[in-house]
């Protein structure tokens, strides 16, 4: 039987900022770490580091939140040795998808359910709050140029 790990539908928080809205405080804070490293994979050590930078934090918290966020198919990791005859071994991380993909793959999928679940009223929405100052111009030339690919 296969144990293969499914990206899992983010649970939009309507209160959250940001990556928060899609993302606990903990998960957001560390996914950004994760993005802003110029080191990749990462070990949960190393963003322990970053995260003490700002304040205390256990180094148990940054594993298991990491874990969860493997969990959820945010991040993927692999074990890698260390030490002279690979005696140590730790898991590294590294995230499925960069930041912007990552916010428009979670913006799509709550964009889609909306649009299952209230396809007009959603449709309604979006366009009353785009026509509040210059939005509206700009949303309407997305739309021309949708058309216009769809078209061809």
């Amino acid at each position: 039987m296969s144990q293969e790990k499914k990206t899992a539908r983010p649970q939009y928080n309507i209160e959250g900022k940001q990556l928060e809205a899609f993302l606990g405080p903990l998960e957001a804070n560390i996914l950004e770490t994760i993005w802003s490293s110029k080191k990749r994979p990462i070990t949960v050590r190393e963003v322990l580091e970053a995260l003490k930078k700002k304040k205390p934090i256990a180094y148990t918290t940054v594993m298991n939140t990491m874990d969860r966020l493997y969990e959820k198919g945010v991040l993927d990791r692999q074990i890698e040795k260390k030490g002279s005859k690979g005696m140590y071994l730790h898991y590294v991380y590294w995230p499925k998808l960069e930041e912007q993909n990552f916010k428009e793959a979670a913006v799509r999928q709550v964009l889609d359910s909306l649009l299952d679940n209230f396809d007009e009223l959603v449709t309604s929405c979006l366009i009353e709050k785009a026509a509040k100052g210059d939005k509206l111009r700009v949303l309407k030339e997305k739309i021309d140029r949708t058309i216009k690919e769809q078209e061809k």
